[in-house]
């Protein structure tokens, strides 16, 4: 039960420590992207404005990706490519982190609660075997339903480890098409071609 304490506390941590970045990084939303263009006007560049706009949306996730296509905007199209390929790729990791940690929970936690129940099931036999093999019901029921504890507490720990881990990992890949996307806005807006290729 310790280990499945443990890691019911690991996966509350992971759990809130994950939606409160989702909350607080937003998307880059079709306003945001005419808020870029507005800057683009009024700077004369894209460059300007893209660190313009930095400075006004620090928490947006694509920022690092809206900065990295203007910083190497004037690169070959594979350098180009390659450029934001890297920090797209750095961004999904920064979404992805310690989603690995829900999953293993998930996993393990039902092994632990099934390892205890076999535990006490051993248990509960060797006091029957220790009993000269006389049934006694209220010996094996006692010992059976507080073997089945470790079971059932195991399943709660990993079921709702098992929901985040999803609707996280949804949210990840709905981030990554998202991202996609920016960047095919970007090419339109700044007539940039070559850079899918």
């Amino acid at each position: 039960m310790y280990p499945l304490l443990a890691f019911s506390v690991i996966s509350i941590a992971v759990i809130l420590e994950r939606a409160v970045f989702y909350l607080l990084s937003r998307a880059l939303s079709v306003r945001m992207v005419e808020e870029l263009v507005a800057h683009r006007k009024e700077c004369g560049d894209w460059k300007a404005a893209a660190g313009r706009f930095a400075e006004k949306r620090k928490r947006v996730y694509f920022l690092p990706l809206v900065t990295a296509y203007f910083n190497a905007f004037d690169e070959t199209p594979k350098l180009f490519e390659e450029h934001l390929f890297a920090h797209a790729k750095e961004i999904v990791m920064i979404n992805e982190r310690r989603l690995p940690v829900l999953a293993s929970i998930a996993a393990i936690a039902p092994l632990f609660g099934l390892f205890g129940t076999v535990l006490g099931m051993i248990e509960v036999f060797q006091r029957l075997a220790a009993l000269g093999g006389r049934a006694d019901v209220a010996l094996l029921s006692d010992g059976i339903w507080v073997a089945l504890l470790t079971t059932a507490f195991g399943l709660f720990v990993a079921i709702p480890s098992l929901l985040a881990h999803h609707f996280f990992s949804r949210l990840v890949s709905g981030r990554s098409d998202c991202m996609e996307l920016l960047i095919t806005h970007l090419n339109i807006l700044t007539g940039k071609t070559g850079a899918e290729n």
